[in-house]
C-alpha cells in the first residue's frame, strides 16, 4: 500500500472499494498515535483470506452468517469491515474517536447504492448505525471500557470472532491492548462458547511482537496458525504472521 496516496482503489472478492487516507495525519505530531491514518499491506490481504470463509474459522464456528464480529484499531479506512460485513451479521469497527470521521465517511461512500467512487453521502439517523450490519464505535485500550461495546452490540449475541491486523506496534500500547482484549472476551459469561481471537501482524520488530505474545498468553491460550492453513500471502515467508487465542479460565492462568 502506498502511505503517500490521499485515495487508494483496492478488489476484494470481486468488490471495488476507494478508500481515503490521510498522509498528512500519518506524519503529524498527534498525541496517541497517528497509524490508523493509512491502510497497510496486511489488512487487504486478511480481508481476502477472511472473505473466503476459511475452514479454520468456520471449523470453529466462529465465521458465519449469524456471526458478531468486533475489529480493533480498525482504521480509518475500515476494510475488513465492509468486505466482511456482507457476510456475517453484525460487524463492529471501533479505534480512537480520530478515526471516526475518516472512517465514517469512507463507510458510507462504499455502501452507498451509487458506485463506489462516487463521492460520500450523508445519511440521516444515528450515525453508528451506518449500514445495519456495520456499525462504528470509539474505543481507546487506554481510556476506553470494554462494556462500551454493549451499546452497539445486543445483549442476547454472543461475540464470535475479536480481529486485531497490524495492532503491535508500541511497547507501551501492549498492556491496554492485551487488557482490552481480555475484557472484551469476558463480555459474555454465559455465552456457549468462547470467544475467538484472530491477531493478523506483519513482522517489524521481533521484540515488539514476541513482548505481545508474551503478555497475551498471560490471559489466552494461544496458537500460531500454520502456513498450510492460511493463504499463501499471510505466510510467514511473505512476513505476515497469524495466531488464534481464546480465553484461560481464571483456574488456568
Amino acid at each position: 500500500m502506498d502511505s503517500k496516496r490521499d485515495v487508494i482503489e483496492i478488489e476484494v472478492s470481486g468488490h471495488e472499494y476507494e478508500l481515503q487516507q490521510s498522509p498528512g495525519l500519518l506524519t503529524s505530531n498527534r498525541k496517541g498515535g497517528t497509524t490508523g491514518a493509512v491502510l497497510w499491506k496486511v489488512t487487504p490481504l486478511l480481508a481476502t483470506w477472511l472473505s473466503s470463509f476459511p475452514v479454520l474459522l468456520s471449523g470453529l464456528d466462529v465465521l458465519h452468517a449469524d456471526a458478531t464480529v468486533v475489529e480493533l484499531g480498525c482504521g480509518l479506512a475500515g476494510l475488513v469491515g465492509l468486505v466482511l460485513s456482507r457476510h456475517v451479521k453484525s460487524y463492529v469497527l471501533t479505534d480512537q474517536e480520530y478515526v471516526m470521521k475518516y472512517l465514517r465517511e469512507n463507510i458510507s461512500a462504499n455502501t452507498s447504492t451509487s458506485k463506489h467512487h462516487s463521492k460520500p453521502t450523508k445519511r440521516k439517523g444515528n450515525s453508528n448505525l451506518l449500514d445495519d450490519r456495520l456499525k462504528t464505535m470509539p474505543l481507546d485500550w487506554e481510556t476506553d471500557s470494554a462494556q462500551n461495546l454493549n451499546s452497539v452490540i445486543a445483549l442476547e449475541d454472543s461475540i464470535d470472532l475479536l480481529l486485531l491486523c497490524d495492532c503491535v506496534y508500541n511497547d507501551y500500547l501492549v498492556e491496554p491492548l492485551v487488557q482490552m482484549c481480555a475484557d472484551i472476551c469476558r463480555l459474555r459469561p454465559s455465552s456457549p462458547k468462547a470467544t475467538v481471537v484472530l491477531v493478523a501482524q506483519q513482522l517489524r520488530s521481533d521484540s515488539n511482537f514476541e513482548l505481545f505474545l508474551d503478555r497475551l498468553m498471560q490471559e489466552f491460550h494461544v496458537w500460531r496458525t500454520p502456513d498450510e492453513r492460511i493463504s499463501a500471502e499471510l505466510r510467514s515467508t511473505s512476513g505476515y504472521v497469524v495466531h488464534l487465542a481464546t480465553l484461560k479460565a481464571v483456574s488456568d492462568r
